[in-house]
C-alpha cells in the first residue's frame, strides 16, 4: 500500500465500514470522505485523529505508512470505557457487539458515538446503528436502537427483539424471537415480510448478546 487511500480502504474493508459510517463517526462531509478514499486529499488535523481512531489504527501509519498499523495493548494497558459516562451510553459497531456475547472488550476505539442513557437501562447498555432492511419497516437503516445486555435466554418471551451472535459470524445480528414449545425451542426471524431470507434460524445456533429495548430518535 503506497498511499493513505489504500490504507483507508484496507481498514474499511477489514472492519466492514462504509463511507456513511465514517461520516457519522467523524462528522466530515460526504465529499471530503470521498476525496480521502479516492486519494485526492489526505485527512488532516482532528479529522485524521478521529478517522484513525475509528479505523483502529495509528494516525502515522494511516497517513504515511510509518510504523505499525496498530499498537496492541496488553490486558493491563487496555482502558475500558465508562459505560455510564455522564448519563450516556456508547454506540458501538456490530463487530464489537458480536464480541460482547463473551466478554466486554470495548474501549474508546470501539465507540462510534454517544447517546443519552434511559434511566431504566443498566450501565452495560449500548446502542447500535440499524443496517439493512431485514427489520423494516419497524426499524429503518441508520436508526439507533438501545440494547440491554443484562438478560438471560430464560427471561425471553415470544416476539422479543434480540441481538445475537451466531455460529462463526464476527458481527452481531438483529432478529425477532419466535418461541416454540418452551425455551429449548426458540427461533429467529426477520420482521420484514418481503426479506428474501425468511428461513427461521434456531436460537441454539446463536449466543444472546442483548434485547432491544427501544429506539433513539435523532432528527439532525
Amino acid at each position: 500500500m503506497n498511499d493513505a487511500a489504500d490504507r483507508i480502504s484496507k481498514r474499511m474493508a477489514d472492519l466492514k465500514i462504509s463511507q456513511a459510517d465514517i461520516k457519522r463517526a467523524t462528522g466530515a462531509g460526504k465529499a471530503t470522505i470521498s476525496s480521502w478514499v479516492k486519494g485526492d486529499t489526505k485527512p488532516s488535523g482532528a479529522y485524521a485523529t478521529e478517522l484513525a481512531a475509528y479505523l483502529r489504527c495509528n494516525t502515522d501509519w494511516l497517513l504515511s505508512g510509518i510504523g505499525s498499523m496498530t499498537d496492541t495493548p496488553t490486558d493491563t494497558e487496555r482502558v475500558s470505557i465508562d459505560h455510564n459516562m455522564k448519563g450516556q451510553v456508547p454506540v458501538i459497531s456490530w463487530v464489537a457487539a458480536g464480541d460482547w456475547a463473551e466478554v466486554m472488550p470495548t474501549t474508546l476505539d470501539d465507540v462510534i458515538d454517544w447517546i443519552p442513557k434511559p434511566t431504566h437501562l443498566s450501565d452495560r447498555a449500548f446502542g447500535l446503528i440499524v443496517r439493512g432492511r431485514s427489520m423494516w419497516p419497524e426499524f429503518k437503516p441508520d436508526e439507533i436502537v438501545y440494547v440491554e445486555p443484562n438478560i438471560t435466554p430464560w427471561d425471553l418471551k415470544d416476539g422479543d427483539l434480540v441481538i445475537v451472535q451466531c455460529n462463526e459470524d464476527t458481527d452481531a445480528t438483529f432478529k425477532q424471537l419466535v418461541m416454540g414449545n418452551g425455551h429449548d425451542d426458540m427461533y429467529l426471524k426477520p420482521l420484514n415480510p418481503d426479506w428474501p431470507e425468511q428461513r427461521m434460524q434456531p436460537m441454539s445456533d446463536c449466543t444472546l448478546v442483548g434485547i432491544v429495548d427501544s429506539k433513539y430518535t435523532r432528527y439532525r
